[in-house]
């Protein structure tokens, strides 16, 4: 018989990273289990406060399937902090005590945001659960081969895909969901709200739609520049620049092919 891809053996972690994929594959989990998590089987969010309020409102809503850990990033002991929607950080307080930590901002090369405010709050959370080691479910998809193979390499940790193993796809996801009594409801239904809302990583065409329909979703980012002195991305220009060149001309970014990348962890 055929293993269901979905039904991965506990102690584990749905990644959840509040997006329509994510949700998917959560559903999945749920329903390879009947409906209803095993004991070690758990949901976590990690919220950077820079998550736009519609993401937080989707994770709100998808816990009427199961209940979900939103974790956050603390400076002090136990170095995370459990949040619900009604007090989640939003405007990107762990985000900036992390940097503020660091000394320094994450950059292409030294990408500690994701490690540190999501993969090792997670860790550490399951750790107090009594689940030193365990599975992390990502909602990697079968369009996204790059990605996938780069994790599947990593030996320090224990990944399932379960998407891309079942060959699951973006246009199918889409599908799916407009089936629901819910969904996700970014501004515009544009995925560059997806994740961190201006995430240096996100393609150039991306950050210029989020800019020129929310201007302000810049100000966090012009501010860390600001107080480091310093950029996110040394080929680019820096945030104010880029809010600048974008409210006052026309088009500046085309959409490329590979615009959608973001860190490993960061899953739609």
């Amino acid at each position: 018989m055929k293993r269901n891809p979905f039904k991965v053996d506990p102690p584990f972690i749905v990644s959840f990273s509040g997006g329509r994929t994510s949700g998917y594959l959560l559903r999945h989990v749920l329903d390879a289990w009947g409906g209803k998590l095993p004991k070690g089987g758990e949901v976590m969010f990690a919220n950077t406060g820079r998550e736009h309020p519609s993401t937080l409102d989707f994770v709100r809503d998808v816990e009427r399937w199961c209940p979900i850990h939103w974790v956050e990033y603390r400076r002090d002991f136990p170095f995370y902090a459990l949040v619900e929607h009604g007090d989640a950080s939003r405007n990107g307080e762990p985000f900036a005590a992390l940097i503020e930590a660091k000394k320094y901002l994450p950059n292409p090369v030294t990408r500690f945001c994701t490690s540190d405010l999501k993969v090792t709050p997670m860790k550490r959370f399951m750790k107090v659960l009594g689940f030193p080691k365990y599975t992390t479910i990502l909602g990697l998809r079968a369009d996204e081969p790059r990605r996938v193979a780069k994790l599947r390499s990593d030996p320090t940790r224990d990944i399932e895909m379960p998407l891309a193993d079942a060959g699951i796809t973006r246009d199918m996801i889409i599908e799916w969901w407009k089936q629901n009594d819910f969904d996700l409801k970014l501004p515009n239904d544009d995925p560059a709200f997806g994740n961190c809302d201006l995430c240096f990583l996100k393609g150039m065409a991306r950050v210029e739609r989020v800019i020129r329909a929310e201007p302000h979703l810049a100000d966090w980012w012009i501010e860390q520049e600001r107080l480091r002195d310093a950029r996110f991305r040394k080929d680019r220009p820096t945030y104010a620049h880029l809010l600048t060149q974008i409210t006052l001309q026309g088009v500046l970014f085309q959409e490329s092919t590979d615009d959608h990348t973001v860190p490993c962890d960061c899953t739609d």
